[in-house]
């Protein structure tokens, strides 16, 4: 997770020039975030399968992932705020539930 968030990091950094810099740094640093957001969510799966998951975190956890997926298959749908906005949410969201899934344990 800590790697999502240094790379939505250095996206925004390195997306500070202009409008076509963000486009460009979108491109750029979108498959490793989706990768990492992928990582996150197999092992956030793996931890929620053992039952001792509040259904409320496994269903936050479930829409954060399912609007970041959309983005990650098709990056070119979205605006480069949009895609911003998705790996945030991602972030917070999939953190927050791997909090709650360690608590668990």
């Amino acid at each position: 997770m800590r790697y999502l968030l240094l790379a939505v990091a250095a996206f925004v950094l390195s997306a500070c020039q202009t409008t076509s810099s963000i486009d460009t740094a979108i491109q750029k640093n979108l498959p490793q975030i989706c990768s990492a957001a992928a990582t996150a969510h197999s092992a956030f799966l793996i931890v929620a399968s053992t039952g001792n998951i509040k259904q409320r975190t496994i269903a936050r956890e479930a829409a954060a992932w399912s609007a970041l997926d959309v983005v990650c298959k098709d990056p070119g749908s979205v605006t480069a705020a949009t895609a911003l906005v998705k790996a945030a949410e991602a972030y917070a969201a999939i953190t927050l539930a791997l909090r709650e899934a360690k608590a668990a344990e």
